[in-house]
């Protein structure tokens, strides 16, 4: 099982050297496909926490992901909105921290100008990737298109119980492991605390006796030592 950690804003494989030269942690799709070359035999884990990005660069991740023949689950451990939550649904198991956020909404351009034939223009091209990336959420929830529309024109902010909820994650994270020390102890003869006192109060006694018995040893050891002191001294004279 390999690991990868994707972190910060989705950008396109022509910007991410500027992130990189900066130091800035980002997602790009070549970072992907490299850890996905390298792979092998194995399965991959993403760790994912992106508030979002470039919508292109995530459909190229989304679809890399679906294409490879291994499992890949995706640990939504801060925040997976917007074009991060594209790439999410191209895993074959999602899960998500309790503490973490999933968000989905309209596509945007962040500048434009033009007269009014541009602008119906830009706005159409928007309305087609709403409907692109409205598909990758319908095909992993079985939510309506319509009902997935409408959470992605409120700007839909979920609760990791409200996206396990939904479809758009499999798992809360840790969610068990806090019954799992009694589903262990059937299974594993784990013992009980009533057991473990009892020896503990056992090795007390045996410790308590080990130190009054060397106690005894170093009283009689400093006894002799005297007595053999003396009989110098009585041979010396």
């Amino acid at each position: 099982m390999k690991t990868l950690d994707l972190i910060g804003p989705v950008v396109g494989n022509d910007s991410s050297w500027i992130y990189d030269f900066l130091e800035i942690d980002c997602i790009s799709p070549n970072k992907v496909k490299s850890t996905l070359n390298d792979l092998g035999d194995d399965d991959l884990t993403i760790n994912l926490s992106s508030g979002g990005g470039e919508v292109t660069a995530a459909s190229e991740i989304y679809t890399a992901l679906r294409q490879i023949d291994k499992e890949v689950t995706i640990n939504i451990t801060g925040m997976a909105a917007s074009a991060a939550s594209v790439i999410a649904m191209g895993a074959n198991i999602v899960n998500i921290s309790p503490t973490a956020q999933f968000m989905i909404h309209q596509a945007s351009v962040s500048e434009t100008a033009g007269n009014k034939d541009k602008l119906t223009h830009v706005a159409d091209m928007l309305d087609k990737t709403d409907q692109s990336i409205a598909q990758a959420y319908v095909e992993r929830t079985g939510v309506s298109m319509d009902e997935i529309a409408k959470m992605m024109a409120d700007e839909t902010f979920l609760t990791a119980t409200e996206a396990v909820e939904y479809g758009f994650a499999d798992n809360i994270m840790f969610a068990n492991q806090a019954t799992a020390k009694a589903t262990n102890s059937i299974e594993t003869g784990l013992l009980s605390t009533d057991a473990i006192n009892k020896v503990g109060t056992l090795i007390a006694k045996q410790s308590q006796n080990k130190n009054s018995q060397k106690n005894k040893t170093n009283n009689n050891g400093s006894r002799l030592a005297q007595r053999s002191a003396k009989a110098t001294i009585l041979l010396e004279d």
